[in-house]
């Protein structure tokens, strides 16, 4: 039987042979993928079949270095990592845009505002990996996002925002503080606290 990194790779080689235009409308053809928490998530579900399948297209499109393929693959993200396959999606993106990473921050900040939380989380958490200043506001406003994964994952990435300009420490720290004073949800507090003694930690 197949690892899910053999198939992944048998997925990429059946579909090199297809030619940029076709690749990015196999990816645009997925559907978005259910959050982590979802039923959908059976042992025997087709839902880890498309999802194998998104991840090969992103491996793919860092191969070729689609750019057109960024807000597609934000836009599919499922909310959450089942199975640990989200997670290097980052990695995708930032190579289709290497070495010229701050290019990757405008989708980011695009996709912040998704209705897909999903693709909220996951260009929440690339702000964070960029630190990028022009990411600032997008992740402040993402202290109020109706996902708790979302907000909790902006707190890190302001976190990680200060070591590349400490100059807005000040400013997130308040931001921090008002969203922690503020929280009903007990996670949310916690991280935030994290967040803002990681900062002034330094």
């Amino acid at each position: 039987m197949e690892s899910r990194t053999q198939t992944i790779e048998r997925i990429k080689d059946d579909l090199r042979a297809r030619s940029d235009a076709d690749v990015l409308r196999e990816l645009e053809s997925l559907p978005v993928l259910p959050a982590e928490d979802s039923d959908a998530w059976g042992v025997d579900s087709q839902w880890w079949q498309k999802a194998e399948r998104f991840i090969a297209l992103a491996d793919l499109t860092a191969e070729r270095r689609l750019r057109a393929a960024i807000p597609l693959l934000l836009g599919r993200s499922c909310y959450g990592d089942p199975g640990e396959m989200m997670r290097g999606l980052r990695h995708a993106l930032e190579a289709i845009v290497a070495p010229e990473y701050d290019a990757l921050t405008p989708f980011c900040v695009e996709a912040a505002a998704s209705p897909q939380p999903g693709a909220r989380l996951w260009a929440v958490d690339e702000l964070g990996v960029l630190r990028d200043r022009r990411g600032l506001a997008v992740l402040i406003r993402a202290l109020s996002d109706s996902a708790g994964e979302v907000r909790r994952t902006a707190c890190r990435s302001l976190s990680m925002l200060t070591r590349e300009h400490p100059d807005l420490r000040t400013e997130i720290v308040a931001a921090l503080t008002t969203y922690r004073d503020s929280a009903t949800d007990t996670k949310d507090k916690k991280d935030a606290d994290r967040a803002i003694q990681r900062i002034v930690a330094g």
